[in-house]
């Protein structure tokens, strides 16, 4: 396990405060200050007192009070640093009944709508819902969410047609129906180029270095070259962070994985597309492309907010899920409702 270095630790404390104090510093510190007083003589003790108490009210008088904009700034966090941060945050996760993950999935294509010089793209979204159950039952839930031309004028001209068909069906402005499935033997869950039940998740090492290798062995099984190995290995890794089930270890070594690989990026002061604050943890994701993996983490929850591909090419169009709760729940599985 990375330990952080004593400089990080202090990093750390100021900027989540989630490194406990020793309950008991404050007492051991002042037995031995009024040890100390006791040896002295009593003349010594008094005038040690009087010049602490003139220096104090000297440092009152003469320094200056520093100005909103004078105020220290706190050194920036490297990117290791920050991802071990929400390491263990990840060790300390809620614990529930059921895993649970609500994502709102958007895609963007490339595809254009409509006629003559009155063409658009469309944008659609679906919420999805799982659930799974301790003792092994799962369910999945969807909804439908209203989709949406993004050039709107040109849209009007062509008629603003509510409906549109598509490869897998049809897409439609109006919001669709919620339903509540039932997934036959609690389903199964992809890692790579692997196919996990729940019992062979449940058995993910937690160690980091084991995790790493068990994630290797995995995108192995589904890419043809090695070449294209280890950029499999940061999204395989990120769908660890809020896709599968896994236990909070397991979540936590994820995350000391991802901040030793060299290709891995972190940046402060990003925002997820509900512009809720975080932190950018950016990866390829296809070899010799500058398609881009990119995870919007709140590191102070380790909470993955959102997920995209960025500068996708080759048609993919644009892709992007919005996590709005991943983790553990007492809440029973129920029909996806409003966001």
């Amino acid at each position: 396990m990375d330990e952080l270095t004593p400089q990080e630790l202090t990093q750390v404390r100021t900027l989540y405060d989630d490194l406990p104090t020793d309950p008991f510093a404050k007492a051991r510190i002042e037995a031995k200050m009024r040890a100390r007083t006791r040896r002295r003589l009593p003349w010594k003790a008094g005038m040690v007192a009087l010049t602490g108490a003139a220096a104090l009210a000297a440092a009152i008088v003469v320094a200056p009070a520093l100005r909103p904009d004078e105020q220290p700034k706190r050194p920036p966090l490297s990117g290791h640093t920050i991802l071990l941060a929400a390491a263990t945050k990840a060790e300390a996760a809620s614990t529930g009944e059921y895993w649970h993950v609500k994502r709102v999935y958007t895609f963007r294509s490339d595809k254009l709508y409509g006629k003559d010089r009155n063409m658009y793209r469309l944008e659609s979204s679906r919420l999805v819902e799982h659930w799974v159950w301790a003792g092994g039952r799962a369910w999945t839930g969807l909804k439908e969410l209203p989709a949406r031309p993004l050039d709107e004028a040109a849209w009007r001209r062509d008629g603003a047609p509510t409906e549109w068909k598509v490869e897998d069906g049809r897409l439609s402005t109006a919001e669709g129906g919620s339903r509540l499935t039932p997934v036959p033997e609690g389903g199964r869950f992809m890692l790579a180029g692997e196919d996990l039940s729940l019992e062979q998740v449940k058995a993910l090492p937690t160690d980091p270095a084991a995790l790493k290798e068990r994630v290797l062995q995995a995108v192995r099984a589904g890419v043809g070259e090695e070449s294209f190995v280890a950029d499999g290995l940061p999204i395989t890794l990120a769908s660890l962070l809020y896709k599968l089930p896994v236990s909070p270890d397991v979540w936590a070594a994820a995350y000391r994985v991802l901040a030793g690989l060299p290709t891995v990026t972190v940046e402060e002061g990003a925002k997820d597309p509900r512009s809720r604050a975080g932190v950018a943890v950016t990866f390829p994701i296809q070899h010799d492309k500058p398609t881009r993996g990119r995870l919007i983490v709140d590191p102070s929850t380790s909470m993955v907010l959102s997920y995209e591909v960025t500068h996708a090419s080759g048609g993919m169009g644009q892709k992007c899920e919005v996590v709005l709760a991943a983790g553990r729940t007492d809440a029973k599985p129920s029909p996806p409702t409003a966001e």
